[in-house]
């Protein structure tokens, strides 16, 4: 009996173990320094092609999907957009892409990455640096891992040049988000950071922010109006996805086809 009661607590404790391990498949990637920007883009807001250097993370392999996000929904009582379960959750705020990244913290047994403040007109976020849970790329890591990282050859999109390859956009998406994971991956093993859904990043948008960026770990302006986005979506034309393109929006709009991408400390 004893032997028994021995081995019931055991497959206890590993299906617990189990059930806490479940999250996000992610990939790492190491750190080190590339140029952020491009010179010869039109967009002044791209310019000045300025050195970045960032410490290794991890970055999740596909964009948090329909199916993902509706336990955080059906937890927390959040609105849920509509769309097919594999699809990446698109026309989220960036008020709610961060309490996603608390809730799944919390459910994950990890540390949140944001303290969250809201009274009758303000929503505050503050970031903890060295906190172990989930959260959204700042915008350097966001486009360092969309290149490519360390192993980057250099694509216009993320990785290719042949945006039928890696993108879901406006001349194939048929004006809807599809299944994340069917288009060719990244040289890091990262699936849609061109095209599909626009991913959400933590920092403010400043258009002449490239001017002041600090060259380790930027983390955007202190303060703004509206929020970073990045890798264009679904219903964007090939001008505009390549890798250094630089989209914002008011952190409360849910009408920018805008998801989440997440990432956590290494």
């Amino acid at each position: 009996m004893r032997i028994f009661t021995s081995l019931i607590a055991f497959l206890l404790i590993v299906s617990m173990g189990k059930a806490q391990d479940q999250g996000p498949e992610m990939v790492l990637v190491e750190g080190g320094d590339f140029y952020m920007g491009n010179d010869y883009s039109a967009n002044a807001d791209e310019r000045p092609e300025h050195k970045v250097n960032l410490t290794s993370f991890f970055i999740s392999k596909y964009e948090v999907t329909m199916k993902d996000y509706a336990k955080f929904c059906r937890v927390t009582g959040q609105r849920l957009p509509d769309g097919e379960p594999q699809t990446p959750i698109n026309n989220i705020t960036w008020e709610e892409a961060v309490m996603y990244c608390n809730w799944l913290s919390r459910a994950s047994r990890l540390d949140k990455c944001y303290e969250l403040k809201r009274d009758s007109s303000r929503f505050t976020v503050t970031l903890i640096p060295d906190a172990n849970g989930y959260r959204l790329p700042t915008e350097a890591e966001w486009e360092y891992a969309a290149r490519g990282g360390i192993k980057s050859k250099a694509y216009a999109f993320s990785g290719s040049n042949d945006l039928e390859e890696v993108a879901w956009y406006i001349n194939n998406s048929g004006n809807t988000a599809h299944a994340v994971g069917q288009k060719k991956p990244n040289e890091i093993g990262i699936y849609d950071m061109t095209g599909n859904a626009m991913e959400w990043c933590y920092d403010w948008y400043q258009p002449k922010y490239y001017q002041e960026s600090p060259a380790d770990n930027p983390t955007g302006p202190a303060t703004g109006i509206s929020k970073v986005c990045r890798g264009g979506n679904y219903m964007c034309r090939p001008d505009v996805l390549r890798n250094s393109r630089r989209f914002n929006l008011d952190k409360s709009s849910n009408e920018g086809l805008a998801g989440i991408r997440l990432v956590k400390n290494e």
